[in-house]
């Protein structure tokens, strides 16, 4: 994961987020996909956990993809449920 804008207590947060959700992330992944790249899955999660706040759904995001998560469903996901 490397972004030339993000501070590095930033990177540090992503990081440590993405290996929380890493067990999730293998969990979706690994299950028959009932949307296209799983971006109904993502959606919930971003849904929920960021309760519609997108600054909040943006660094889920980051960590998500950090994690291992279907680049092109979090991107559907982040468009059809933020």
């Amino acid at each position: 994961m490397k972004n030339d804008t993000m501070t590095p207590a930033q990177i540090s947060l992503i990081a440590g987020l993405a290996s929380d959700f890493r067990p999730v992330v293998a969990e979706i992944e690994a299950n028959i996909a009932t949307t296209r790249n799983h971006y109904g899955r993502y959606g919930q999660l971003l849904a929920r956990l960021s309760k519609g706040d997108k600054v909040v759904a943006g660094v889920l995001f980051l960590a998500l993809e950090a994690a291992g998560a279907n680049a092109q469903g979090l991107r559907d996901a982040y468009k059809n449920f933020v």
